[in-house]
């Protein structure tokens, strides 16, 4: 097998990139076989230099896995009418040089609404996962859902912003069984959710700060 020998960004150690599993990721990179870092953790040189310089093998097998990913969440999209054709064509094309993921740049088109994009996934099983060891904790986002409320829900609040369709906030969960009981609160009534997948290990971190918070808060 050919070989691309790189040296992982966080760990120094260096791989065979083209023996390396592909990260889950919009844009998705080679995961280090030590460290479990992908590159997209990587600076944005640094991430542009490794497909620059990667043979042509790997690029084909990154385009396959975004391709095959893009395809399953848009045909479904387009069979239940949800968007066009011509829609999913545009989009695609889009990613090509965006760094989000097919359904947000759906709606950035405005070809479906946030609140469509998350239901749907929500219920094909279809949310994307995320590498939570690349976000802090927003303590005053923390603060105004309340760290009990995300202790009892088992969330982690990732980023909340203001598009047309009001306020957007961006959560993650380990399973999506989570998920249904989030939505139905009336606490988050007032949001546009979009809700992610998180490992255990990375998931666990971040959220033995939010009960240490929700505890301070409580004494």
């Amino acid at each position: 097998m050919e070989e691309y020998l790189v040296e992982c960004w966080n760990c120094g150690a260096t791989y065979n990139a083209m023996e390396a599993v592909l990260c889950n990721h919009p844009n998705p990179t080679t995961i280090c076989p030590y460290c479990l870092k992908c590159f997209c953790g990587a600076g944005e040189e640094a991430r542009n230099r490794f497909y620059r310089e990667c043979p042509q093998a790997l690029r084909e097998r990154r385009e396959r896995a975004i391709s095959h990913r893009n395809q399953r969440l848009g045909d479904m999209l387009v069979q239940a009418g949800k968007i066009t054709p011509e829609a999913l064509s545009e989009a695609v094309e889009k990613q090509a040089f965006m760094r989000k993921p097919l359904g947000e740049i759906l709606v950035m088109m405005g070809a479906l609404t946030l609140e469509e994009l998350s239901l749907f996934l929500v219920d094909q099983k279809l949310v994307e996962s995320i590498d939570l060891s690349l976000f802090q904790l927003d303590q005053q986002l923390l603060d105004r859902l309340g760290a009990a409320f995300c202790v009892v829900h088992r969330m982690i609040p990732i980023e909340l912003y203001r598009l047309a369709d009001g306020e957007i906030l961006r959560f993650a969960v380990q399973c999506v069984e989570d998920i249904p009981a989030i939505k139905r609160s009336r606490a988050m009534e007032d949001f546009v959710l979009i809700p992610y997948l998180s490992s255990p290990e990375h998931f666990n971190m971040l959220f033995k700060e939010i009960v240490e918070r929700a505890r301070d808060q409580k004494g």
